[in-house]
């Protein structure tokens, strides 16, 4: 009989204690996908890449231009035959340098937006540990990843306000 105390005296307290540990423990959600669209440092991050991916595009557009226009004169029946083989060895040369290109500023895009978009986790990590300490949270989840989260549970709002405090994307 005394065994059998013990035993549920130790189960009624491991059973107070996660009670008490599971009021201590508050968790919140976030979005960063509504994160990087919405606060002012992922908006400067999304307007640099579209400016620079515009840039690379425009001088691709002139390349492909420029392929048109010779692939045309290649087509005139008024061109000698011996010119046209320059043509096209000059037009072989100039789809090979606008491939080139295209694909050099592919690569660099995508090394900017692999750095940019690092930069912006560590930022976010920052201030979601920040906002985290000051309210008390002990866990942030990013809300993908969870079946189900009360609507009260998302701060991703305050992580926007908080960042745009942190970081006004100047």
């Amino acid at each position: 009989m005394r065994k059998f105390l013990v035993v549920l005296a130790a189960l009624v307290i491991s059973m107070l204690s996660l009670s008490v540990f599971a009021q201590q423990v508050k968790i919140a959600v976030v979005n960063p996908q509504q994160i990087i669209e919405k606060s002012k440092e992922g908006q400067r991050i999304k307007s640099f890449l579209q400016t620079f991916f515009d840039s690379k595009q425009t001088d691709i557009n002139a390349k492909e231009t420029e392929l048109k226009a010779l692939d045309e004169k290649i087509k005139d029946p008024k061109i000698a035959e011996d010119k046209k083989e320059d043509m096209r060895a000059q037009f072989q040369q100039k789809l090979y340098e606008a491939q080139a290109f295209a694909k050099a500023a592919q690569d660099e895009m995508d090394q900017k937006s692999g750095k940019m978009k690092e930069e912006f986790g560590v930022k976010l990590d920052e201030v979601v540990k920040k906002y985290a300490t000051s309210k008390g949270i002990s866990i942030v989840l990013e809300k993908g990843i969870t079946l189900y989260s009360a609507d009260a549970m998302d701060v991703t709002t305050e992580i926007i306000a908080e960042m745009d405090k942190a970081y006004p994307g100047k």
